[in-house]
């Protein structure tokens, strides 16, 4: 039996947390009938909470993870455009690289080199600031979505804006707690890069970056975020079926059919994302900001599962 019990809708405005909302946004998205949830599958996992571990993104040592302020602007700045390192072509797709490195780790070797040897973004403004599209590719290669990935970067570089969004993220975990909230914040500030998406899928990805820089030094946080709908997850949790697929929408997947952007099954598939990682986490005893890097981690065991494609800047 697939189940995923929902409750009845209930307006927006009156939920107090942005993870309350990002959670209601699913459950009015979560159509069973393309994508389901399966909690009899789920609840057959074993619970080994111990083989658990939160993020870790390697920034501890480097130029920019010499300070908080420095970690913070970097995870802020990166993010903004960690998304669709793939490019359609005739003969299917192409993935993005960097030297040896690819996808969102080309990406941070690349980053990494314009970054240099400052402690803050000075260098990342001076090369990547203006915006213009032809400056991006130099800097990062052949990338998919250039022109959106420069505009997403004009808009975080501008004057001090990256330096206060990362000065806020310092004081924030000052309190021993990140949280959606602090990801709706950054998408407030930088409506263009982070605020497009209902799910605020990287403007999360970011706050659990720099969650993930304090636990590196072993400084605790408690990291409260729902940041599974991206690509990668749904993949994943479809190859260890705890997501059931529609025979059409999984055969549209199966042969790299696009899925347009906010169509009904592109919802469908972010929604039981979003809705299954937390009653995994639940099970299984961890946090979901754990959960979303075991199933990350695990990302390369599915074997010959494909991942949908969906042209967007949201993940």
């Amino acid at each position: 039996m697939l189940a995923l019990s929902m409750t009845l809708a209930i307006p927006m405005n009156s939920l107090h947390s942005a993870k309350e909302r990002l959670l209601a946004q699913a459950r009015q998205d979560y159509q069973p009938e393309l994508v389901a949830v399966d909690s009899e599958a789920i609840s057959r996992l074993p619970a080994r909470a111990d083989r658990f571990s939160h993020m870790t993104v390697g920034l501890f040592g480097k130029p920019a993870g010499q300070t908080p302020e420095g970690a913070a602007a970097y995870c802020v700045a990166l993010n903004s455009v960690n998304f669709m390192f793939w490019t359609p072509t005739t003969d299917g797709v192409a993935r993005y690289h960097w030297g040896d490195e690819g996808g969102a780790h080309g990406l941070k070797a690349a980053f990494d080199a314009i970054w240099g040897d400052e402690t803050t973004p000075v260098r990342l403004r001076a090369r990547l600031g203006s915006g213009v599209e032809q400056v991006l590719i130099d800097a990062l290669g052949e990338i998919s979505l250039a022109r959106r990935r420069a505009q997403f970067l004009r808009e975080v570089l501008f004057e001090d804006q990256l330096e206060q969004a990362a000065a806020e993220l310092v004081v924030a975990a000052g309190t021993g707690r990140l949280t959606a909230d602090d990801a709706e914040r950054l998408a407030r500030r930088f409506p263009m890069a982070y605020g497009q998406d209902p799910y605020l899928m990287r403007a999360q990805l970011a706050i659990m970056w720099y969650a993930g820089y304090l636990l590196e030094q072993g400084i605790q946080v408690d990291c409260d975020i729902t940041v599974a709908a991206s690509y990668q997850m749904p993949r994943v949790m479809r190859s260890i079926k705890v997501l059931r697929f529609a025979p059409e929408l999984a055969a549209k997947i199966d042969k790299h059919t696009l899925i347009m952007r906010h169509s009904a099954e592109e919802r469908a598939i972010r929604s039981a994302t979003v809705l299954g990682a937390q009653e995994m986490a639940r099970h299984l005893g961890v946090s979901e900001h754990a959960m979303v890097n075991v199933l990350w981690q695990n990302r390369h065991a599915c074997g010959a599962t494909p991942y949908h494609l969906t042209i967007t800047t949201d993940y």
